[in-house]
């Protein structure tokens, strides 16, 4: 009698993981660029807040693809 051991059971996929995880990367980068400008006397650059909003955006979207 040979028996077999059961493998390792699959996970499903999580959706929007990968989603907010880039949403968290642009916030994190629109609060480093607008700290670093703040810093140096810098006006702020619509870049930050675009950065800003699109991290924003994504982190909602990966939120309700992932079902929390």
């Amino acid at each position: 009698m040979h028996a077999t051991l059961p493998g390792p059971e699959s996970l499903p996929p999580r959706k929007g993981t990968k989603t907010k995880l880039l949403g968290v990367v642009l916030l994190i980068l629109a609060m480093l660029d607008a700290l670093l400008s703040w810093r140096g006397g810098f006006a702020l650059d619509n870049i930050i807040l675009l950065l800003f909003t699109g991290g924003i955006v994504l982190l909602v979207v990966g939120t309700v693809r992932q079902g929390g």
